[in-house]
């Protein structure tokens, strides 16, 4: 009686384990080759945290002037981070163009930079209504400059969109004070020439008299009233907007956030192993099913 062969199984066993162990290997040997320094340039990143404080001055000084935003204002600063004109501000002053060896007066030139800047740039509100704004950069002190350079221009682009507003109010304000002046010297003008006629009087002149003292006691409340909306107005014109709260300036980072050399290797090993046992899986199939026909 002759006893089954019990060598094969044990001989495809050792042949698989060769070719997942070797090819593991290779993969392995590719993947890190691929994301080494000299096929991928690494980029470090680095972070700076901040709170939107709250624009409307009146409010500030109720809070003592420690307010924070709301949700729509933080919003709104967000935009402003994101923006072309912040980017086209970073552009300029960190001569991008230079450094990406772009032109930018090229057609697409100021878009590709663009392009590369949101690429590298993540802003967004954390769960604590923080803002966090991130930068990548292949040079990890370019990174954190840029960083604390988009935290100051955000609050010069803030600055310099609210103006017109600020100074419109103002300039309103002021032309509200000064017709009110004009109309309360009328009065004054039309009082003194009642009071200048003389003696007697009459009847109907008094009593026009007395309506226009008691118009002109209204209208200097009026202007007493629009003299102090025009002070204040000019104070908060002349008062700098709040600047941003920075809770953590960026710095420069002494490790690569990319590429990520071991995930990246350990996850090719993952797949081919995977691969090649769907593979493995396959041909068997195929013999088994070829043998039964």
């Amino acid at each position: 009686m002759n006893l089954p062969d019990q060598t094969t199984p044990v001989r495809l066993t050792r042949r698989f384990t060769a070719i997942a162990l070797s090819g593991m290997l290779a993969v392995s040997l590719v993947a890190c080759l691929i994301t080494s320094p000299l096929l991928m340039e690494p980029m470090y990143q680095s972070e700076s945290l901040i709170f939107v404080p709250l624009t409307i001055l009146s409010k500030q000084i109720e809070q003592q002037g420690i307010g924070f935003a709301s949700d729509r204002e933080i919003d709104a600063h967000i935009q402003i981070l994101e923006s072309g004109q912040l980017r086209d501000s970073l552009i300029k002053q960190f001569d991008l163009p230079a450094v990406y060896g772009i032109d930018p007066s090229k057609a697409g030139g100021r878009s590709q930079l663009h392009r590369i800047l949101a690429s590298r740039i993540s802003i967004q509100k954390t769960r604590f209504s923080s803002v966090s704004i991130q930068v990548k950069d292949p040079d990890p002190a370019q990174a954190a400059r840029m960083a604390n350079a988009i935290v100051e221009l955000g609050n010069n682009i803030k600055e310099d969109l609210l103006s017109a507003n600020r100074r419109g109010a103002l300039d309103y304000a002021r032309t509200l004070y000064d017709s009110k002046v004009i109309d309360v010297q009328n009065l004054e003008k039309r009082i003194d020439s009642i009071g200048s006629i003389r003696e007697p009087i009459p009847a109907s002149t008094r009593n026009l008299l007395s309506k226009l003292q008691t118009v002109y006691s209204t209208e200097l409340q009026e202007l007493a009233g629009r003299k102090n909306h025009l002070e204040r107005e000019q104070r908060s014109f002349e008062t700098d907007l709040p600047k941003a709260y920075v809770i953590s300036t960026a710095i420069s980072s002494d490790r690569a956030v990319s590429p990520k050399r071991l995930l990246t290797t350990v996850a090719a090993a993952l797949i081919y192993l995977f691969l090649l046992s769907v593979i493995l899986i396959i041909r068997r199939d195929v013999k088994v099913d070829f043998r039964k026909d």
